[in-house]
């Protein structure tokens, strides 16, 4: 909240201001927090695979939507073994084929299968002590795991593709395949700060949002660039239920904008707005590498700000969405008379 005021410049934006082409304008906050999975219930498994050259099949039950979920675990995973991400191969969302999953929901994907992902590598990582220990003639106690391989302290060493291909072979005939689960007694919420200063035309009663800045606490930052497309995406989501979205039926129930064409759902350009997203970095201690969840608390500010702008803007305190310019217009009309 403080980085938001600060940074929105919030003291001089949230005051009502009119202006000559007959436009008032005003700022409005809101703070919101959400989940990271559903504590005591969401549970998640993950596999993991050494092939024959070198590389690591990660086999998820998390569902990649387009929030990222694939790349934010393969980062995982190439994290726990310290291996470039390029030697992860990640399969996903196969329900034949695929470890328990509950499903892309409650803000689960980074938190509670990436828990899932990082117990695997670890047992992956004891495994191929286990199997170097084996082909090197050494103790487990004499080797330490290096990108994939082992090292001793004696010199003798094995590389990833050695160890890999060894131990497959026909003398060896180990596949090496991990799987672990994980779920959570609690789910440490993310915190997300809005700012949004809108402009009302007091001649139609039409609203506009001017300008938008979130500043989010979602623990430590997987993968920066998804999370701040994410943010945004949310953003112009909940400015579309704020502003655009609502589902209009006939007498006899049946719904009149039943498609694309009628159901107005904003793109980016239809929006116009400034959106600035920052981070409040953090580290959550039960999550993977500090991480908490993105996913849904960023859709749930747009509208309480926008109309908290409204209502220090012209007194109006608006209950249902979408806001109506008519609303807003007779409103107006009832107030200058």
């Amino acid at each position: 909240v403080e980085i938001g005021k600060k940074e929105f410049n919030w003291q001089e934006r949230k005051i009502s201001r009119d202006f000559p082409n007959g436009k008032i304008r005003a700022a409005g906050m809101a703070v919101t927090m959400q989940g990271s999975g559903i504590a005591g219930v969401d549970t998640a498994a993950a596999s993991i695979k050494l092939n024959e050259v070198g590389f690591f099949t990660l086999n998820v039950g998390a569902t990649d939507m387009g929030q990222g979920s694939d790349t934010v675990l393969s980062q995982i995973a190439a994290e726990v073994l310290d291996v470039p991400i390029e030697k992860i191969i990640i399969k996903s969302a196969d329900t034949d084929l695929s470890p328990y999953d509950p499903g892309a929901y409650a803000s689960s994907g980074t938190y509670v299968t990436g828990n899932a992902v990082i117990l695997a590598c670890e047992k992956m990582k004891e495994e191929i002590l286990k199997e170097g220990s084996y082909q090197l003639k050494l103790k487990e106690e004499a080797l330490q795991y290096n990108k994939g391989g082992v090292i001793s302290s004696c010199g003798k060493t094995l590389t990833l593709d050695e160890l890999s291909s060894k131990s497959i072979s026909f003398e060896r005939q180990n596949q090496i395949t991990t799987t672990a689960t994980f779920g959570s007694p609690t789910s440490p919420p993310p915190f997300i700060a809005s700012f949004a200063e809108v402009e009302i035309d007091k001649v139609t009663g039409e609203v506009k949002v001017i300008d938008f800045l979130s500043v989010v606490d979602c623990g430590t930052l997987i993968n920066p660039n998804l999370a701040k497309v994410q943010v945004e995406g949310g953003i112009a989501q909940g400015i579309g239920l704020a502003l655009y979205e609502e589902i209009l039926y006939q007498k006899n129930g049946k719904v009149i904008n039943d498609d694309f064409m009628q159901y107005n759902i904003p793109a980016r350009k239809d929006i116009g707005t400034s959106i600035k997203v920052l981070f409040n970095d953090s580290y959550e201690k039960t999550g993977p590498y500090g991480a908490k969840s993105v996913g849904e608390v960023v859709i749930n500010t747009p509208a309480p700000a926008i109309t908290d702008a409204i209502d220090r803007a012209i007194g109006l305190r608006i209950r249902e969405l979408p806001v109506r310019s008519e609303e807003i217009l007779m409103y107006l009309i009832k107030k200058q008379q």
